[in-house]
């Protein structure tokens, strides 16, 4: 399979590229964009598949040569992928000149210390390892090792922002560039005593682990959830762990690289591209971030992928040495998990995110529900998705159809919204049949207020100019809370059963309007129906009961899962005081064919 998606691959890059322009982007009509890496991807996929006399790399290459440096963009990435097309040449042409034209080219990719995101230090101090003379390779690798434990929860879980976390609370975790920490680690072995990265590689394997469904699905925690370029780090690395050898397939690491591989095939597009998430295969966009291009991706996976292979298949190669066999994934029970999960793969299956998390970008025109706790990222019967992944959306839309938001309760008052999306404590308690989550918090801001004054204004132009948006990213970490409301949350899980129920009990403790824009508010897929109850009370009077097929306000939802939807009740004021309800929603399908076993 993994032969087959690199054939299909290499042939979809090839049809893209023209001589002068290089690599097109079908879905933008244009070329590969000049400040992502897609050129200087396709040219190393293409060389490692074709050979060295492939024309359609050299056309990639030359695009990309072409452009100013100025105009480049993405250093550390285009760095590191002319690194390895420089070891490459220099193994099979034997022209030192070759490979000199190359590093001098690398060379021309200016490395920062610091990055808004630590999954791209990394890459840039995985390039100085690359490039580090023997007498201080051990002096790069020990600094590597050590940013990656400083970035990492005792868990495992890789934390990409900020870059000075706080251990009481992990900062954002994404998935996908947990596993882009997991692949700088395992190629780090490549250029290192491989043994020296045993530990560290073991455990961010483990957590990867973690956030398997058992089939398909790897991840839906932050940006770029189940996106082809975190997919792709977690491939890479496991070929280069030897999952996909014949010995190693029956493992949870070769189950889950054949999961992904299968998975690919599914998100195949007609152009032979991979839709850069499950969402694609209904609609083109869906799930996208503003930086998420359909080439640049493609070439990436292919690129990693198939270095990774080629890799593998070195005779003078020293393997890191992983027994696949140990390495499970397993119930959480830690209350300060970044997410629990619940279940068996073989029928209920869950990821619930615990405490919540700071999220990566403070907007003041866009709501990023993505790192919210309290709420489940994912949810499959045997494999196939129940509850989709959340979504970052604009305010507009937020303000104009609140069923947007998901599992995550949503308010506005005074002009500002605020979600419930952080939480002070959590417990998890598990049952035979069922497993309970309980948190506590209170509703924080999901926007950052406009600037106002001739101070702020300034200040705001200035960090936009000058500190890329640094103090914009700082205020993610101290977002205002909705003070005189707090909320308790429990999740009720079934093992036996597809069937969730949530409580949510508010308390309002003053007379502001507080307006409460989707009550009852969850997040399904189209694939299996549902039944949904929803009970709500408020001080002495019942606000009502309401049935699936009467109240439901339903839209389609803009996750990287596919056939999402999000549902909830019109808006209501929040009285002051209790207001206390339970939802229940139920795969009926699924809970009937249950049974009948």
């Amino acid at each position: 399979m993994l032969e087959s998606a690199l054939r299909q691959l290499t042939t979809a890059l090839r049809d893209q590229i023209c001589p002068g322009t290089g690599l097109r982007d079908p879905e933008d009509q244009a070329p590969s964009p000049a400040d992502h890496y897609g050129q200087v991807a396709a040219a190393l996929a293409l060389t490692l598949q074709e050979g060295d006399d492939s024309m359609a790399a050299r056309h990639a290459l030359e695009a990309w040569r072409s452009l100013a440096p100025a105009d480049r963009g993405h250093a550390p990435f285009n760095r590191f992928l002319l690194n390895l097309l420089a070891e490459h040449r220099a193994l099979t042409t034997g022209n030192p000149h070759d490979a000199a034209s190359l590093r001098a080219l690398a060379g021309e990719c200016s490395l920062a210390w610091r990055y808004p995101s630590n999954n791209w230090a990394l890459l840039a101090r995985l390039c100085e390892l690359q490039e580090a003379p023997t007498r201080h390779r051990k002096r790069v690798a020990r600094r590597l090792l050590h940013l990656l434990s400083d970035w990492s929860h005792h868990n495992g879980a890789f934390i990409d922002y900020p870059s000075h976390p706080d251990r009481a609370r992990t900062g954002s975790t994404p998935a996908a560039y947990h596993h882009k920490a997991l692949f700088v680690a395992v190629a780090a072995a490549e250029y290192d005593a491989a043994n020296d990265w045993q530990p560290t590689v073991e455990r961010l394997l483990q957590w990867s682990l973690q956030t398997w469904d058992g089939h398909g699905h790897v991840g839906g925690l932050g940006r770029s959830n189940h996106a082809l370029f975190g997919d792709a780090c977690l491939v890479a690395s496991l070929i280069l762990l030897g999952a996909d050898q014949a010995q190693a397939r029956a493992t949870p690491a070769g189950r889950m690289l054949q999961g992904i591989v299968q998975r690919w095939q599914e998100q195949t597009r007609p152009d032979g591209f991979i839709a850069l998430n499950p969402a694609n295969q209904d609609a083109t966009g869906t799930g996208w971030d503003t930086y998420m291009h359909l080439s640049v991706y493609n070439a990436w996976a292919a690129a990693i992928v198939a270095w990774a292979r080629d890799r593998t298949a070195r005779v003078d190669r020293t393997a890191l040495r992983i027994d696949l066999r140990a390495s499970e994934p397993t119930a959480t029970d830690d209350s300060h998990a970044v997410q629990f999960r619940v279940g068996d793969p073989g029928a209920v299956f869950a990821l619930v995110s615990g405490c919540g998390q700071p999220p990566q970008a403070f907007s003041r025109s866009e709501v990023e529900l993505r790192y919210a706790g309290g709420i489940p990222l994912h949810v499959t019967w045997q494999g196939c998705p129940l509850c989709p992944a959340p979504v970052r959306i604009s305010r507009e839309a937020l303000e104009g159809n609140a069923g947007l938001a998901g599992w995550t309760p949503i308010f506005e008052t005074e002009g500002m919204l605020y979600g419930l999306t952080d939480f002070d404590s959590c417990e998890i308690e598990r049952a035979e049949q069922t497993v309970r989550i309980r948190l506590s918090g209170q509703p924080r801001a999901l926007l950052r207020p406009d600037a106002s004054g001739l101070g702020p204004r300034a200040l705001a132009a200035l960090d936009w100019r000058l500190l890329g948006g640094a103090l914009g990213r700082k205020a993610a970490l101290h977002r205002p809370k909705l003070s005189p409301v707090t909320g308790q949350l429990e999740w009720t899980i079934h093992l036996d059963r597809p069937r969730i129920e949530q409580t949510l009990i508010l308390e309002h403790r003053s007379g502001q309007v507080v307006r409460y824009l989707n009550p009852g508010g969850h997040a399904l897929t189209r694939t299996v129906p549902t039944e949904a109850s929803f009970l709500a009370e408020s001080g002495l009077a019942e606000q009502g009961q309401t049935s699936s097929t009467d109240g439901w306000l339903t839209t389609p939802l803009p996750s990287a899962t596919a056939d999402a939807i999000g549902r909830s009740l019109p808006p209501i004021e929040l009285a002051r005081g209790r207001y206390h309800a339970q939802l229940i929603v139920t795969w009926m399908s699924l809970q009937t064919a249950c049974e009948s076993r």
